[in-house]
Formats: C-alpha cells, structure tokens, sequence
C-alpha cells in the first residue's frame, strides 16, 4: 500500500513502501532458500550415497570367496606365510558343511564346517571354525550339524599339523571371527 504525502507547497507525493517490506519480496526469499536448501540436501545425499557404494565396492572388494578345500590345499601346497597372505585382513566367504556346533571357547558360538579328510587318514579331518559373537552370536543357534551353509568370517589363524621328517602337511583347522551367515 501506498501513503500519500503533501509538502509545505501543497505537491501531493506518493511514497511507497521498501521492497524489503514487500509481501512479494520476502515469498521470493523463502523459495529461494527452500530451493537452494532441497538442492544443498540432495547433492550431499547424493555424496553420500557415492561414499557407501565405493565402500561397500571396497568391503566387497576385500572378501575372498572359496571352498574348504582351496583353504585345505593353499596351506598345504605352500609356505604358511604365502597361504595366510591370501586371507589376512580379508573377510573370507565359503560354503560347506557343517560339522559342529558348539560354545566357544572365549566367547560366542562356534561353527565348525568339514574341510576333508588327510588322504590316506582318514581320521585326521581338517575343518575350518567360525566364531560368532556379539550381534551375531544368537543367528550360530539356528545352525544345525549336517546341514549346509554359506559363511563369511574374518581371518583369525591357522593351525597346520605335520610336514616335518617326510610326514605330509595338514591342516588341523583355520579358523575366523566376526562370523555371519550369508543369505
């Protein structure tokens, strides 16, 4: 709205609101900030979004997938050191059959899967263990022996029996932690 104004000399004015105190103006600074705010919003989702797919590429990157047996036959056909390189700080992913299941011996529950048999020996079984603790600890409870199952866990140790004065190398267990069941 406008006021009208009359100087000393009888001249009639009109003087008009700032347009900083304009109705028009300040809707106009409301979308502005609204629409600046949404695409400030959607570019640092979108950023983030970029941050979890390249990390979950890198988790991804970082899980050997592999069988009982190729475990069983890396620390058997090469030094402990050249086999633990391939696992150590990776999450390995196999699929077998389970054995045992049972306490653990710190803590958590302990799945035990079949990695065969000493050839010639066949009461001298290999087996690789996955520890389930913490959050995962209850989903070791649904596991049953005999059943087949596919697990990940983070490499923990080796135990390797035998390869001394001609005797063949085999491997007692593997075993790893932080265990989940892979659906």
């Amino acid at each position: 709205m406008s006021k009208k104004i009359t100087d000393e000399n009888g001249n009639t004015f009109v003087q008009k609101k700032p347009f900083y105190k304009k109705v028009w103006f300040w809707i106009l600074v409301l979308l502005v900030v609204i629409i600046g705010g949404a695409s400030a919003g959607s570019s640092s989702k979108d950023s983030e979004s970029g941050k979890s797919t390249n990390s979950s590429k890198s988790a991804k990157a970082d899980v050997v997938k592999t069988t009982p047996e190729e475990i069983v036959n890396n620390y058997t056909t090469k030094t402990s050191s050249q086999a633990d390189a391939i696992y150590k700080g990776k999450t390995t992913q196999v699929t077998g059959k389970v054995t045992d299941v049972k306490d653990g011996v710190i803590s958590g529950h302990d799945v035990t899967i079949d990695a065969g048999t000493v050839a010639g020996n066949e009461f001298e079984k290999q087996s690789l263990t996955f520890n389930f603790s913490g959050s995962n600890k209850d989903e070791a409870l649904s596991i049953q022996a005999g059943s087949t199952i596919t697990v990940q866990g983070k490499f923990s140790h080796a135990t390797i029996m035998g390869g001394d004065n001609g005797d063949p190398k085999w491997v007692n267990d593997v075993s790893f932690t932080k265990a989940s069941l892979v659906k």
